[in-house]
C-alpha cells in the first residue's frame, strides 16, 4: 500500500508538473482555438496516470522487462510519452527500493540467526 501511495504522490506531481508547464500561453498570441474534451481520458488525467502507474508497476514486480523502446501497456495509452516515461521512471526507482530494503531485512535476519 505505501509503494503504490509513494508512486501515485510521485505521478501526481509529475502530472501537475507537466500541466503546470504547458498551460501558460504568450499573452499577445490571440485566442483561436476553443477548448474542449475528446475522450474521458483526458477528461480526468488524474485517474488515467494511477491506472497507468498500477499497471506499470504490477508489470515490472511481476519481473517483466518494461522500457522505453517497450509498447506501452493499455492503461498508459492515453497519457502523454513525457508523463509515461517519467512514470516508468518513477515506478522503477520505487521497485528497486522495496528491493533494498527486503534484501536488508534478509540480512539483518540472517545475522540475528546467527548470533542465537
Amino acid at each position: 500500500m505505501r509503494t503504490r501511495t509513494t508512486a501515485a504522490a510521485i505521478t501526481g506531481a509529475a502530472l501537475l508538473l507537466a500541466l503546470v508547464g504547458c498551460s501558460s500561453e504568450p499573452d499577445d498570441k490571440p485566442e483561436t482555438k476553443p477548448s474542449r474534451v475528446t475522450s474521458s481520458a483526458s477528461a480526468d488525467p488524474e485517474a488515467a496516470a494511477q491506472a497507468c502507474s498500477d499497471e506499470v508497476y504490477a508489470h515490472i514486480s511481476a519481473g517483466n522487462q518494461l522500457g522505453a523502446d517497450e509498447p506501452r501497456p493499455d492503461a498508459c495509452a492515453s497519457i502523454p510519452e513525457a508523463d509515461y516515461l517519467d512514470t516508468l521512471l518513477a515506478v522503477t526507482q520505487q521497485v528497486n527500493e522495496n528491493g533494498r530494503d527486503d534484501l536488508e531485512k534478509q540480512i539483518e535476519d540472517a545475522a540475528s540467526a546467527d548470533t542465537e
